[in-house]
């Protein structure tokens, strides 16, 4: 019951630690033939206004460029996630290039310290073109 003259109480917040994967990346092969630059940014939501997650939207958002020439092809940003797998936890994003979908893993990697690990599985819409995976080290730039 509220009282005449009280107001709502202020909304609930937490403290976010920071991710390490929240940054700008480039691939440790200069000669790679696939992903070359990967930016992760992380936003906090520490509120809660109105029983939801403040500020509203993902919690990620991911944006890569990938190989071309002459320059690299930027791929856009997406919105991500995060999803748990076995006992690593990976950020997670989908790109929908129209001929193809990427499904997007990125975490820290476990065997090169300080570095960013991408796995991504392409899956072609021609159903003649074979899907595949790929793997790529970064390093923070």
């Amino acid at each position: 019951m509220m009282v005449a003259g009280a107001s709502e109480p202020p909304p609930a917040h937490a403290s976010c630690a920071s991710q390490p994967e929240d940054g700008s990346w480039a691939n440790a092969d200069p000669n790679t033939r696939s992903l070359t630059r990967a930016v992760l940014r992380f936003t906090c939501q520490d509120q809660v206004l109105n029983g939801q997650l403040y500020p509203p939207g993902p919690p990620w958002h991911m944006r890569l460029s990938g190989k071309c020439s002459p320059t690299n092809c930027e791929w856009g940003e997406v919105g991500a996630d995060t999803v748990t797998i076995g006992t690593r936890t990976f950020v997670r994003a989908i790109f929908n290039q129209g001929f193809a979908t990427r499904y997007v893993y990125a975490d820290m990697s476990l065997y090169r310290p300080g570095q960013l690990w991408i796995w991504m599985w392409t899956d072609f819409a021609d159903p003649s073109r074979p899907d595949y995976e790929s793997q790529n080290w970064f390093i923070r730039r």
